[in-house]
């Protein structure tokens, strides 16, 4: 299986590296073809103009915002939970473990 795989993908490599010409003819349109490029004369390059300077103003700072120099905000301490809320939570999850428990024995019988 894995040779008939590995031939599959060497033939289809080879149609892969197939080269594509890009071909433009006198009038400005492109072709592509696999085949070489018709013997055209090559279309003359467009005349060079002169470009204009334009003027270039250097770059101006932006200007700092007064927020920006704001002391952070104070890194707040993480909620405590205290030993009673645990316990409570704790307690709730105990009796819901028995009504879960009670509900299985009258389904059962």
């Amino acid at each position: 299986m894995r040779l008939i795989l590995c031939a599959a993908l060497a033939v289809m490599w080879g149609a892969a590296a197939a080269e594509v010409n890009k071909c433009v003819d006198q009038e400005g349109h492109v072709l592509f073809t696999d085949a070489q490029c018709p013997q055209v004369a090559p279309p003359p390059p467009p005349p060079a103009q002169s470009p204009e300077p334009s003027p270039v103003q250097p770059a101006v700072p932006a200007p700092r915002s007064r927020w920006a120099d704001l002391p952070h905000a104070l890194i707040r301490k993480p909620v405590s939970i205290d030993a009673s809320t645990l316990q409570t939570a704790h307690q709730s999850m105990l009796l819901q473990d028995e009504l879960r428990k009670s509900r299985r024995l009258v389904s059962a019988r």
